[in-house]
């Protein structure tokens, strides 16, 4: 393991996404992805080494940080529940195990933001994840290539601690894509919850659309939610 990474940048908002949308989180954003959405949010995350890791209300600290470094940041927050998201957190599997293993030990809440195909690196960390919230990429939103059978790994193995699934959804996703993630999802834990996040600007789904989802997702799974990025309507990163 590696006490030394490269984060991107470190601050504490309102959780705008998923099943613990509106609680107060830590997030701190990884640098570096695996994938490359059409959708991401966040292209500056996009770079693996960057020179600074940005601080809310204070000065920038040089990369790569130190596992004590963050965790004394966090400290300071005076909040508990650490949203590590990124770009993609399992991109550096030995830093991230490291330092989630020092924020547990230090009293606070992992929460692991994912995008669900870095199976492999999944076990290192999966003992001190307390909830991983995971994505499942539809072709019809990232423009890419699909990853069905690394999700199905990956959630078989995320299972073991409480976990829930999030999927994006443009105005081109169709039941059958649903049905896929659905069919994945029952493989692993028929109870794990499902999140519907519509994708925003010219490619957003409708809201008869989105009902026409949710309505196929509910015929094989039992708690499936439609949820919008909440941030964003507070003019929150």
């Amino acid at each position: 393991m590696t006490d030394k990474g490269f984060i991107h940048e470190i601050f504490d908002s309102i959780q705008g996404e998923g099943l613990y949308c509106g609680q107060r989180h830590i997030f701190v954003r990884f640098a570096g992805c695996n994938l490359n959405c059409g959708y991401c949010d966040t292209p500056a995350a996009m770079d693996q080494y960057p020179p600074v890791c940005l601080i809310e209300n204070d000065k920038p600290i040089d990369n790569p940080v130190t596992v004590d470094q963050v965790t004394d940041i966090c400290r300071n927050t005076g909040f508990k529940v650490v949203s590590i998201t990124g770009g993609e957190p399992l991109a550096q599997p030995e830093f991230l195990s490291s330092l989630m293993a020092a924020l547990k030990e230090a009293g606070f809440v992992n929460y692991l933001e994912t995008n669900g195909t870095l199976y492999r690196q999944l076990p290192s960390v999966i003992k001190c994840a307390d909830v991983i919230a995971m994505d499942m990429k539809l072709p019809s939103a990232t423009g890419n290539k699909a990853h069905w059978e690394d999700h199905s790994k990956f959630l078989e193995i995320a299972s073991q601690t409480e976990v829930f699934v999030k999927i994006i959804v443009s105005c081109d996703t169709s039941e059958e894509e649903i049905s896929r993630c659905c069919g994945i999802i029952n493989g692993a834990h028929s109870k794990i919850p499902l999140i519907i996040q519509p994708l925003t600007g010219d490619n957003a789904p409708s809201g008869t659309l989105l009902m026409k989802l949710q309505e196929a997702a509910m015929r094989q799974a039992p708690d499936v939610r439609v949820i919008p990025q909440c941030h964003h309507l507070l003019g929150l990163k």
